[in-house]
């Protein structure tokens, strides 16, 4: 695992796939490209699987303490951005960023949820 800012990447199959596993989401068909996210605890995970490269990939992303770490957040957006301007993966891309949008649009709700103080207050 490596970190990108405060962001972790995965890469490793085995353990994506050990991942989803155990949150009862592995994906069935292999013929195209998904993603799926999740929450753990106070940790947003968002999991890609690319199939229209050359070879079939997964791609996992930790964010923790997402409620409380919005410039990763928003790191995280543009790195989807990028990739869409790149023409990579358009469609997983796009459903990818718009999540990550959706929570950051959402991040005073979560971090009331997760009884942290507002922005306003730090």
């Amino acid at each position: 695992m490596t970190s990108i800012h405060s962001i972790s990447f995965v890469q490793e199959e085995v353990d994506i796939i050990d991942f989803l596993v155990d949150n009862n989401a592995m994906i069935k068909d292999f013929s195209r490209s998904q993603f799926m996210w999740f929450f753990v605890e106070e940790n947003f995970h968002i999991v890609l699987f690319l199939a229209e490269g050359e070879k079939s990939c997964f791609e996992r992303y930790i964010i923790e303490h997402f409620s409380e770490n919005m410039n990763d957040m928003i790191a995280l957006w543009n790195n989807f951005d990028k990739r869409i301007q790149a023409c990579q993966e358009i469609r997983i891309m796009k459903l990818a960023k718009n999540k990550v949008h959706d929570l950051i649009a959402m991040s005073e709700t979560f971090r009331a949820l997760f009884g942290r103080r507002d922005f306003e207050e730090e």
